[in-house]
């Protein structure tokens, strides 16, 4: 539904005590962090969601709703409401006959008529449902109205609808509704369901000693006979059903002003039992400026238009009611000691309220956003570590899964989604984070969204997948728990290389990939890089200038983890390189050399250029083309005294002799052929006599240090002499 043009407002009989807009930065109060008993005594842990109160949502998808006027009695005395329902919705299919209400089935509420007009509509009672027949098929994008007319006493199901005051007091002296997440259906018939916003009219009649507060803005009141008064409330905005509010009873009025981005005023009106103003002035002291800073951050207060404040009901809680916080009378202490709650609700507008959830399965959009905001308001007073602590108080070792939770409001949505946005803060940094969440305002603003869309959001200014922050965090449970570790080696120019390790020990071996800031710490200044943890364990190296003297793993805690704890990596050779890195671990090779590329490193390498000799036998041992030339061992000879030989190892060119057999047994090796041959063939022109027996040696030469190489050993391994120079 699109935003309706409101009317003008009217003021409301109660005595009324006005408080300053704002108030001086040094007088800002100290923004208590709550334990996490007063965290569970506040939520809505109590409520539980019951599956089979769950809408039929295949036959109510038929339609539409976009306005309800909701026109109810209450009469304290028996507890009962009376009065009628009016729905205005379009069709959103052909021949549409059936549309199906959720309301409670409860044998003390009776419904007097269902009416389309003047035409008396026929009915069924399915449970905690009703299914009217219309009197004719609707088309696709055709509207109609149907008026349900009953009375009767509502049954409470988790507080849904309350006639107490105080707690222990007398029924009958107040009544206030509490309807998240399936309770509106209790005491008035709609569609029950958060993906379905609506237009609201709030026509609340209650005895003329009471206010009667709503949603949105008071656009007139009426005196009726029997000391009876009509308040009639309207919000520009639609809102899903959970969020229609009556809280009434005996009200003094606290006001304030909120200004807002553009320069303008909006009423901030507070209703509180008579007797608390005094105490409502210092405990909702800060709330104008915490619709500013929310504001700023995320974007204009959603209902400007209309107004905000609180309203005192029985429940010792808050319930983010559009415009209209139902808060806790017990929380007004005329202290700051509830002050996370009235940043909590507020933050509700945004999350909950502009942007409501499809399902249900979605609620950590609400109640995660909104605890979130609680920790952005003890950043925006405490600074950086404000924030830190604020966000470690929410930490918990047993969370479950965020999305589609078992408790739809235990600590997992709340505490665990205010986390999940803080990691994604951290992914993303803060200033596209910031520009991501006004991103989810500003989208889906009036509307219902998804936790699948919240994820396209996010990485749309993140400019890539998110999946594996998503499905570990949000779809799955679990923790990762991590051991750290560095080892520095000084390379001896200036440069420090550290190794750090980072491993992942939860006992489920279930990977989470993440970003992961490491700080080094040298005499220079700390160094802080942020590393890509895609693996159980992990090396990653890191450069400095000066040297390390420790290390810290996710310093400011942007990563819900189990646990961390810092080891020593293994250095055999105290180099500076752990062993399993270290390609020479016993003996000291801070720099890694490795000349050959062959992972033994040069202070383990026999042969550092992997020529064939070793460094203690190699004129140049880091020098593979340089060195005494390897043997020639076999020489072809050919018809006609061709000469071939394969190419000896670092030898530019060859030397040739000849001899015979005799000479051989007499002890000599022949005479020099040619000396500085630069091939590896040669023709003999002057061959031996046939029946004289001769050979041949070829010995190569380095042009380098290496020199002449060797013509092999005789029988008794002595060198054989060289006739060549």
């Amino acid at each position: 539904m699109s935003r309706r043009s409101g009317l003008s407002s009217i003021f409301a009989c109660a005595s009324t005590l006005l408080l300053a807009g704002s108030i001086a930065a040094q007088e800002i109060p100290n923004f208590p962090i709550p334990t996490p008993e007063m965290r569970e005594q506040t939520r809505k842990g109590h409520i539980k969601y019951v599956p089979e109160a769950v809408h039929l949502a295949g036959p109510q998808d038929n339609y539409d709703v976009q306005h309800y006027l909701i026109d109810l009695e209450f009469i304290p005395v028996s507890k009962s409401v009376t009065g009628s329902v009016t729905i205005t919705a379009q069709s959103l299919v052909a021949g549409l006959q059936h549309v199906i209400l959720d309301f409670y089935t409860n044998p003390q509420i009776t419904i007097s008529s269902i009416k389309r007009g003047t035409t008396v509509l026929s009915y069924s009672r399915p449970t905690h449902q009703i299914d009217v027949t219309l009197d004719q098929a609707f088309g696709p994008g055709q509207t109609f109205e149907i008026k349900i007319t009953y009375s009767g006493v509502p049954v409470s199901v988790d507080d849904s609808i309350s006639w107490q005051k105080i707690n222990g007091g007398f029924p009958g002296t107040a009544v206030s509704t509490l309807s998240e997440p399936v309770g509106a259906r209790t005491w008035w018939p709609c569609k029950d369901r958060p993906d379905d916003k609506a237009t609201v009219e709030e026509w609340w009649t209650v005895p003329s000693t009471w206010t009667a507060t709503g949603n949105g803005k008071l656009v007139g009141t009426t005196v009726l006979a029997n000391n009876r008064t009509q308040y009639r409330w309207q919000m520009t905005d639609p809102l899903t059903t959970y969020l229609v509010s009556i809280a009434a009873t005996a009200y003094a009025t606290v006001n304030q002003t909120y200004t807002t981005l553009t320069g303008g005023t909006m009423p901030i009106t507070h209703y509180v039992y008579v007797g608390d103003e005094s105490k409502a002035q210092t405990s909702f002291s800060e709330l104008p400026n915490m619709i500013a800073f929310f504001a700023h951050t995320w974007g204009e207060y959603p209902f400007v238009e209309d107004k905000y404040g609180m309203s005192a009901f029985i429940w010792g809680g808050g319930m983010e009611h559009s415009t209209n916080t139902s808060y806790g009378y017990q929380l007004i202490t005329g202290t700051h000691t509830y002050d996370y709650i009235v940043a909590h609700e507020l933050a509700h507008q945004w999350w909950g309220d502009a942007v409501s959830p499809a399902t249900w399965a979605d609620v950590w959009l609400n109640e995660g956003f909104a605890t979130y905001g609680e920790a952005r308001w003890a950043e925006n007073l405490g600074g950086g570590v404000g924030y830190r602590n604020y966000m470690q108080s929410l930490y918990s070792s047993s969370f479950g899964t965020v999305y589609n939770p078992s408790n739809l409001f235990g600590s997992t949505v709340y505490d665990k989604g205010a986390w999940c946005l803080h990691m994604l803060r951290g992914i993303l940094g803060d200033v596209s984070f910031d520009l991501a969440m006004r991103d989810w305002y500003t989208q889906n603003d009036n509307r219902s969204a998804t936790t699948a869309q919240f994820q396209a959001t996010m990485e749309a200014r993140y400019g890539a997948s998110l999946d594996f922050f998503f499905q570990r965090y949000v779809y799955a449970s679990g923790y990762p728990s991590y051991q750290y570790g560095v080892a520095t080696a000084n390379l001896g120019n200036g440069t420090y290389r550290s190794t750090v390790r980072i491993l992942q020990t939860q006992a489920s071996q279930v990977l989470f990939t993440m970003p992961v800031r490491v700080t080094l710490l040298t005499g220079a200044g700390n160094v802080t890089q942020t590393v890509w943890n895609n693996q159980l364990d992990q090396d990653f190296t890191l450069d400095t200038t000066a040297p390390v003297t420790g290390i810290q793993m996710d310093q400011d805690n942007w990563i819900l983890k189990l646990s961390k704890t810092q080891i020593t990596l293994a250095d055999q050779d105290l180099d500076g390189v752990p062993d399993r890195n270290d390609n020479c671990s016993s003996t000291a090779n801070a720099t890694q050399a490795d000349f050959d590329l062959d992972l033994a490193g040069d202070a383990c390498d026999p042969d550092d250029d992997n020529d064939g000799l070793a460094d203690v036998a190699d004129c140049a041992p880091f020098d593979a083309a340089s060195g005494t030339p390897g043997s020639v061992d076999v020489v072809t000879v050919a018809t006609g005294g061709h000469l071939s030989w394969d190419a000896a190892a670092r030898a530019e060119t060859y030397d040739v002799q000849r001899g015979t057999v005799t000479e051989l047994r007499a002890g000599g090796y022949g005479a020099c052929l040619i000396a500085g041959l630069a091939t590896t063939v040669y023709d003999d022109g002057d061959v031996p006599a046939d029946g004289e027996a001769s050979f041949y040696l070829v010995r190569g030469h380095d042009a380098g240090c290496g020199g002449a190489g060797s013509l092999g050993t005789d029988s008794t391994g002595a060198p054989r002499p060289p006739a060549c120079p």
